[in-house]
């Protein structure tokens, strides 16, 4: 009866796999399923994806509730391996969990899932701290040159590079769209943050009738770039939603100051 019990236990798919982007250098990674009656306490093992021979490490806290057990562990971003990088499909991934519990019983899961069915708890506000506005300014508005340009802190917190391969964005002042840009080729160096120039042309009319009395009469403004970064991997590339409200003070904005107080608010493959 134990044999069928530990066989079963290692045949089942884990029934939810959930990743927490929290702040810091590390992010944390849980997988839910069957087990034995016991199967609780602090556990070692280790995680691989895409069918890699790479693995990495999981050391956390087993938890049971109705015969499901819970594994969590805090995982760096920087012992993510490349390998994983370079077999990536956007669509679904080939799963392995093996993990020894205190309690001296083991759980061993495979599969594959789909990235739409994994729960991502707090993505939003961790992901601030990886694509920041650092400043977004109008160069000139004028008849005859009506431009400016926004400037991304990105950190690359692996230990490997990235590629942004191309980026494309829209300007709108008080939800009216006032200019567009876009941008090819940034490398992202391993566990570095990096400034990304996104240069953009407006068109005078259209952020005039945007501003309305408030351009004239000195009060901010509400204003948004939205758009995507474009990642190249070795499968293909893979677009990123990117939006940054803020409020454009129109002193400021006449100098380059931009206000930002929420950063990145939307960040997710599409």
């Amino acid at each position: 009866m134990l044999t069928a019990c530990l066989l079963l236990a290692a045949a089942a798919a884990p029934v939810e796999i959930t990743i927490d982007p929290r702040p810091g250098a590390s992010f944390v990674v849980s997988f839910a399923g069957p087990a034995l009656k016991r199967t609780a306490g602090d556990f070692r093992g280790i995680v691989s994806l895409y069918g890699s021979p790479a693995e990495m490490p999981l050391i956390g806290r087993a938890e049971m509730r109705g015969g499901i057990v819970r594994l969590s562990a805090a995982v760096r971003y920087a012992d993510v391996p490349v390998d994983w990088l370079n077999r990536f499909r956007r669509d679904t991934f080939d799963y392995r969990v093996r993990a020894d519990v205190a309690s001296g019983e083991s759980v061993s899961w495979s599969g594959t899932e789909r990235w739409s069915g994994v729960k991502a708890a707090g993505s939003d506000e961790a992901l601030k701290q990886f694509v920041k506005m650092a400043s977004l300014e109008l160069t000139s508005l004028s008849l005859t040159r009506s431009e400016g340009r926004a400037v991304l802190a990105i950190t690359n917190p692996f230990s490997f590079p990235v590629t942004v391969a191309a980026t494309s964005y829209r300007l709108s002042v008080n939800g009216e769209e006032v200019g567009d840009g876009g941008t090819r080729g940034r490398i992202l160096r391993p566990r570095q943050t990096a400034s990304l120039e996104l240069p953009f042309t407006v068109q005078q009319w259209r952020f005039l009738a945007a501003a309305g009395r408030q351009w004239a009469s000195g009060a901010e403004l509400e204003a948004e770039l939205e758009g995507s970064l474009t990642l190249r991997l070795p499968t293909g590339d893979l677009s990123i939603a990117v939006r940054f409200p803020g409020r454009l003070g129109t002193d400021g904005a006449r100098s380059g100051v931009f206000s930002h107080p929420d950063g990145a608010t939307s960040l997710s493959p599409h």
